[in-house]
């Protein structure tokens, strides 16, 4: 189906009925009359236009969504672009196509799922999550919350872990892929204009620190890569996360944004949402606590431990996971347009955090140089 949408606001009632349709989500005889246009997102995704549509039918609807997320990819070119290079559409229309609601965590149905890499054309209609509780990212997620994203990042985490057919998910990069090791550069283009940006609300020693990441980028990279591999989420924040508190069990964490999924140490995801969706005091306080709900929960969920991969060594690398991590606020900070002022502020506490993080776990002296 030709003719998506580059823009959410040009989803006519004809391209949603075609689309909805197309998939088999409304019959033949059902017809949307009125699409009423949200745009939502601003400040918390960067890489895409996302909008709630509200759907008014004409005549019988009977099992019709409401309403549904539509996501297309960026029009401000800096985000376009990194989006493009690492194949973040594509990425999360394979996702949706090929894992989907087979992961035993809650995620948005997919009710269209548009993939044309030829004509760098990319639409997803999901369901809309719109009912379910989000914590504030740039308030910082508390303990509880924390601990309940946690147990269901193990549950996705032990269905992959260290998994034979791990290899079967080729359009899923590792974190040694080229296009991932790409990021070290990426990083070090951003950090003259983040370091311009955002150093004077950094901690002492951030500068240095990036300074160094940057140099040694890929080294670290691919020193964590040794840690068990599994399918990761790849931005797992506060922002992607929402709550439906009359649930429980599968229902109860609904996970959105799978366009940065890859194939790499579980452990990343872990150190990604510590260090950037809790406040620095959260994080300092309960981080090692919080390692253990994931490492406990994983356990449960494989039925023992991981083989050869302790608790302490998960800490480890835990630790030194928290430079690497530093990637996603200077690469947002120095190579994209944040959009809005909730977007600079998400950026600079995640920026803030995560360094504050790497110099706190002295990051720095588990760097390869």
């Amino acid at each position: 189906m030709g003719n998506v949408p580059l823009v959410t606001e040009d989803a006519s009632p004809e391209f949603v009925t075609r689309a909805l349709r197309s998939t088999g989500v409304i019959d033949a005889d059902t017809e949307v009359a009125e699409v009423e246009h949200d745009r939502i997102g601003e400040g918390v995704g960067l890489l895409c236009n996302l909008a709630r549509l509200t759907l008014r039918y004409k005549g019988a609807a009977h099992g019709a969504p409401s309403s549904v997320i539509l996501k297309v990819p960026s029009n401000l070119p800096e985000n376009r672009g990194v989006g493009d290079h690492f194949g973040f559409y594509e990425r999360e229309g394979r996702f949706y196509a090929e894992l989907g609601e087979s992961l035993p965590v809650r995620i948005p149905r997919c009710y269209f799922n548009h993939i044309d890499p030829e004509a760098n054309e990319f639409a997803l209609m999901i369901e809309d999550f719109g009912g379910r509780t989000m914590v504030s990212q740039v308030a910082g997620i508390e303990f509880e919350r924390a601990a309940e994203s946690l147990r269901a990042l193990a549950l996705v985490h032990a269905e992959w872990w260290q998994s034979p057919a791990l290899d079967t998910l080729t359009w899923l990069p590792r974190g040694t892929d080229p296009v991932m090791l790409s990021a070290g550069g990426e990083y070090r283009k951003a950090l003259p204009m983040f370091s311009e940006l955002f150093g004077s609300d950094l901690p002492d020693g951030a500068v240095r620190l990036s300074e160094q990441v940057g140099k040694s980028y890929e080294e670290l990279a691919t020193s964590l890569s040794d840690a068990p591999n599994t399918v990761c989420h790849g931005d797992f924040r506060a922002d992607n996360l929402m709550f439906d508190d009359s649930s429980s069990g599968r229902e109860h964490v609904g996970i959105i944004d799978w366009q940065i999924a890859m194939r790499n140490p579980g452990i990343g995801d872990v150190c990604y949402f510590l260090t950037q969706s809790m406040t620095i005091d959260g994080r300092r306080q309960f981080e090692r606590d919080l390692l253990d709900v994931w490492y406990s929960s994983l356990s449960s969920a494989l039925g023992a431990p991981p083989d050869s991969y302790s608790v302490d060594t998960a800490w480890d690398d835990y630790r030194a996971a928290t430079g690497m991590m530093t990637v996603y606020s200077v690469v947002a900070g120095g190579g994209m347009d944040p959009s809005n002022e909730r977007g600079k502020q998400l950026v600079t506490e995640m920026a803030n955090r995560s360094f504050t993080a790497a110099l706190d776990l002295d990051a720095a002296a588990l760097i390869p140089t």
